[in-house]
């Protein structure tokens, strides 16, 4: 292949892949920080609707707290659960003790 043929293959090449990624981005037009703020704001509304969930769960009956706190003590057990397995990354002999 021609030095100068190579240059326009790889030419075109570049220019489909900036046309892929083109769609790629901000396409917003949000800075960081309000991109931040909108983000907490769901995040908080997300977690309101399910405290609300879990509350009305709790007082429907023996059933739903039942289930509320099943639930509770799998999160607690998966907590427990990563913080052995972060120890475990930092120092396995540790861990092996336990």
């Amino acid at each position: 292949m021609a030095r100068g043929l190579s240059r326009e293959l790889a030419k075109e090449k570049n220019q489909k892949n900036q046309k892929k990624n083109a769609a790629k981005g901000n396409k917003e037009d949000l800075t960081p920080a309000q991109r931040a703020e909108r983000d907490a704001k769901l995040l908080n509304e997300k977690k309101a609707r399910k405290e609300a969930e879990r509350a009305k769960l709790a007082a429907s009956g023996e059933e739903g707290a039942a289930a509320v706190r099943a639930e509770e003590a799998k999160k607690a057990a998966m907590r427990a659960k990563q913080r052995e397995n972060k120890l475990a990354a930092t120092n396995p002999l540790l861990a092996k003790k336990r």
